[in-house]
């Protein structure tokens, strides 16, 4: 009997409920999000873990239409097991020459990457789960962008404004700060045009 591989388990498990394989990366579209689960591989030993991640197609087309001159794009909201799998204490999990270890890794996949993509449905869902509708070092926030839009797409740009009051500390990375420039400057425009340019 041929030994089930860490790829074919997955496969059995993920493709059956709409996700599609390329490579090492399953993917599936739920709506406007984007659910991806990676099985990574280690180059120092052939060791596997698992990540996943979640984006939304919506909020990565409006951010592609924030004017600037860097380009500004969505970075995916990621976990990796860890951090959901309860009695890890955040311990990295890696699995290696353990005939078990392909359907323990699909059992896991199935007891909590599913529920963890299900449990994101709305943008809503998104603020709170994704992003916690704030964040910390906006001149050096990677998703800033996403946490804006996000924000926009709930009705709450007030709520945008606040995150740009931190001083821009002195090592702040000049690329990363003008992005952040052209985020305020696109949260103003946007609600100039919602109190009817009146600014």
């Amino acid at each position: 009997m041929t030994r089930l591989s860490y790829t074919r388990a997955l496969d059995n498990l993920l493709l059956p409920l709409g996700f599609e394989r390329q490579k090492n990366m399953w993917t599936r579209v739920s709506g406007d999000i984007v659910e991806q689960l990676n099985l990574q591989k280690s180059s120092v030993d052939g060791s596997v873990t698992v990540n996943l991640f979640a984006k939304d197609r919506e909020t990565e087309r409006i951010i592609k239409t924030i004017p600037c001159k860097h380009p500004l794009w969505i970075i995916q909201y990621g976990v990796r097991f860890p951090q959901l799998i309860e009695g890890s204490d955040g311990r990295d999990l890696w699995w290696k020459n353990n005939p078990e270890g392909p359907a323990e890794v699909a059992g896991l996949a199935q007891r909590y990457a599913l529920p963890w993509f299900a449990s994101v449905t709305t943008v809503e869902d998104q603020a709170r789960e994704w992003y916690g509708r704030s964040t910390r070092n906006t001149w050096k926030e990677p998703n800033l962008a996403a946490i804006v839009v996000t924000l926009y797409r709930l009705g709450e740009l007030d709520a945008a404004l606040p995150l740009f009051d931190e001083p821009i500390p002195r090592t702040a990375n000049p690329v990363m700060v003008e992005k952040a420039r052209c985020i305020q400057s696109w949260v103003k425009a946007q609600i100039q045009l919602r109190d009817g340019g009146q600014g």
